[in-house]
């Protein structure tokens, strides 16, 4: 299933591409939806790389190892919120063995998109700071 955030224990990790970070090694071949391989598993990304597979609208790369921690991630976010709300809304379905695999599903779906929601938010803070910082410094002269 291509779709596990984590497979065999913490050996590789499926994150958001907005935290992917240059030396992370790819676990799996990242692939456009026809099956065409555009990286290779065991690439170690680059900046350049990173970069390419955001414009190829590239969601979520699958890394080795365990780099992001995302358990606090997302804290906040409209994600985060519907996260927190998953054990209210399958409280009456915590014996049936199908509906847990499908709350862990939507739990590991939330926790993707709240932790890439926050990533984005810290980036469109940090490009505010720099812009204020340029225009203190003089506008660029």
């Amino acid at each position: 299933m291509d779709d596990n955030l984590y497979c065999f224990g913490d050996r590789m990790q499926k994150i958001p591409i907005d935290l992917a970070r240059p030396g992370m090694k790819l676990a799996k071949p990242v692939t456009k939806e026809g099956g065409m391989t555009i990286m290779a598993e065991g690439m170690e990304l680059t900046e350049g790389h990173i970069g390419r597979l955001e414009t190829m609208n590239i969601e979520r790369i699958t890394v080795q190892g365990h780099p992001v921690d995302m358990g606090g991630a997302g804290a906040g976010t409209k994600y985060a919120e519907r996260l927190e709300r998953l054990d209210h809304l399958f409280r009456k379905h915590s014996g049936d063995k199908w509906m847990t695999r499908v709350k862990e599903r939507m739990g590991q779906y939330f926790q993707l998109k709240a932790a890439a929601q926050e990533a984005r938010m810290k980036a469109m803070e940090a490009v505010e700071e720099n812009g204020e910082a340029s225009s203190e410094n003089g506008g660029g002269e």
